[in-house]
């Protein structure tokens, strides 16, 4: 039978583990060790290390993007509520503080078959962004196809700058050029009206 306390242990340890280290580095022994358990009841509660990110991941994103969102709809203008959609996805939930979303992205580069990955998370995303974007522009409409597109190229970006987030810190290398990203990614949207 499964304990309430047991899984929220697994989960404490393993959010301490991804402050301390990367994914790669944390193993379930490891996640194992923290929650006081032996590692075969770790997959009594998840299927995989990734199913366990996802699980502290999901809530922390979600609150984040509908911080955002509220963040946005604040703004009086469109082109202000597409730079903050876009500044807010990669500079505040990418480069976020915890390592959170750095250390997902690099279990999603290994992602394997057996890990079980489902991309329901992405899709929430990217369909928040097409709400926001509609939100924010009058007259869109989220089944045109290009909002769509530019979601999933919204999200592609935030991948990579999560995934470059510990390597820039590491060599103290600048962020400067992802304002020049930012800048192209809103022009897509605005330039276009």
């Amino acid at each position: 039978m499964k304990n309430e306390t047991v899984r929220q242990a697994i989960l404490t340890s393993a959010a301490s583990q991804i402050a301390m280290t990367s994914y790669m580095d944390t193993t379930v022994a490891k996640i194992a060790k923290g929650a006081g358990i032996a590692p075969s009841n770790v997959y009594v509660y998840f299927e995989s290390k990734l199913q366990i990110y996802f699980t502290i991941y999901t809530p922390w994103f979600e609150a984040q993007m509908l911080a955002l969102e509220r963040a946005v709809a604040r703004l009086k203008t469109p082109e202000r509520k597409i730079q903050r959609l876009v500044s807010g996805l990669l500079n505040d939930i990418a480069d976020d503080k915890t390592g959170y979303t750095s250390a997902l992205m690099e279990g999603l580069a290994i992602v394997m078959p057996k890990d079980k990955y489902k991309p329901d998370l992405l899709h929430w995303a990217e369909n928040k962004i097409v709400q926001i974007v509609c939100d924010a522009i009058e007259g869109s409409k989220p089944e045109d196809p290009r909002l769509r597109a530019f979601a999933h190229l919204l999200m592609l970006t935030f991948d990579g700058v999560a995934m470059r987030v510990k390597s820039q810190r590491a060599a103290n290398e600048s962020t400067a050029n992802r304002s020049d990203v930012e800048e192209a990614l809103v022009g897509m949207l605005i330039g276009n009206r």
